[in-house]
């Protein structure tokens, strides 16, 4: 099992964006120090600036608090029909998984016949 480490993780993507540790300090209003005994473990950020690091490197809360990536869908720019045939796609693939089949299902053959037709509009 491998042991979560926050401070290392804040480091890492620190340095990957070739940021300072001031610099970091400044995008979250807080001092270069504080960046510091966060990278050290020696200080846990309060849950707005977890917030604000997950923002600024743009991951997610999960993987910022070293939960497995899941992955998201975004529906921005989608019709309420769109976003609703995205959802019902989404829920049949997770019954279909549950259910170990080989095949689609009648029901994603339908849904997938909807998002046809949406593309064709």
């Amino acid at each position: 099992m491998e042991i979560y480490d926050l401070g290392a993780l804040i480091c890492s993507l620190r340095k990957q964006r070739n940021l300072s540790q001031q610099q970091l300090a400044n995008l979250l209003h807080i001092t270069d120090g504080m960046v510091s005994r966060y990278e050290a473990n020696t200080s846990i950020p309060p849950f707005e600036t977890l917030r604000s690091i997950a923002g600024i490197f743009n991951i997610s809360m999960d993987e910022l608090c070293g939960m497995k990536h899941q992955g998201t869908v975004s529906t921005y720019g989608l019709s309420e029909t769109q976003t609703e045939t995205v959802k019902s796609l989404i829920d049949a693939y997770r019954l279909k998984n549950a259910q170990a089949a080989k095949k689609l299902t009648q029901e994603q053959f339908a849904i997938l016949g909807q998002i046809v037709a949406e593309l064709s509009k």
